[in-house]
């Protein structure tokens, strides 16, 4: 039978287990072509042996950041011609 003083460590190891799950989806589901440092298979072989920290390690060290878009310069207010 569960004593209210287990609540806590359960919780704890529900979110321990959701972030793991995560980031091994996360990482099956991302192209091989944005995975950095080793192949995908070995970052997934990691994250099932792995905990937490594997999954920490991913997120960090595993994937390539998206490319930020273009940004198109401001320009100078009034460089428009304005109708009169």
């Amino acid at each position: 039978m569960l004593h209210m003083m287990d609540l806590p460590i359960l919780v704890l190891i529900a979110l321990a287990a959701a972030i793991w799950l995560l980031g091994l989806i996360d990482c099956a589901r991302t192209p091989a072509d944005r995975v950095r440092f080793v192949p995908k298979l070995l970052w997934l072989l990691f994250l099932l042996n792995g905990s937490a920290v594997a999954t920490l390690a991913w997120v960090y060290f595993g994937k390539k950041p998206i490319a930020a878009p273009a940004k198109i310069p401001a320009g100078r207010p009034g460089s428009f011609a304005q109708a009169r």
